[in-house]
């Protein structure tokens, strides 16, 4: 189990957590209905940028 603390470029807003895989910078994190992009990872802190949509997934 992974757990992280993320962050908005320019805001006070912080949320926890946690994860069953390890996650990585440009990886898409989904809560409910909203949608991140991870812009950057240092160690379990991750600097986060809200997304509107999703038009093309791979793995």
């Amino acid at each position: 189990m992974f757990y992280y603390k993320g962050a908005f470029r320019e805001t006070d807003n912080v949320i926890y957590f946690k994860s069953d895989i390890s996650l990585a910078a440009n990886d898409v994190v989904i809560f409910g209905e909203k949608k991140y992009f991870i812009q950057s990872v240092e160690k379990e802190f991750l600097l986060l940028q809200r997304v509107g949509s999703i038009v093309f997934v791979s793995v």
